[in-house]
């Protein structure tokens, strides 16, 4: 009987140091898995930070191009404008002259 007691307590014992050895595992693993985690965040936020400057850098681009577009459309609208507007003043325009020089002003 004493050896079937001495057996057991040797089993526990045992059981206790694989728990141990299990206890300061799991925390060897957890704590590499936090500074794992850690990098992944610290690179996560770089690169985010890095998309957001590029996207904001390209929406600007895109933004000025637009722009340029834009008032070029606009500056050949208003110039055909004022040219058809200045074609139909010839006539006006010599009719005044013609007064003026001769003087039925």
């Amino acid at each position: 009987m004493n050896e079937v007691i001495k057996s057991i307590t040797e089993a526990e014992g045992r059981a206790a140091e694989i728990k141990a050895q299990a206890l300061s595992k799991a925390d060897e693993i957890f704590a590499e898995a936090q500074k794992s985690a850690d990098e992944v965040s610290r690179k996560s936020e770089t690169n985010c930070k890095l998309y957001k400057d590029n996207q904001i850098k390209k929406a600007e681009k895109d933004a000025e191009a637009d722009y340029e577009k834009y008032v070029s459309e606009k500056k050949s609208a208003a110039k055909a404008y004022a040219d058809s507007l200045i074609k139909n003043t010839g006539a006006t325009v010599q009719d005044i002259v013609r007064r003026i020089t001769s003087g039925s002003c």
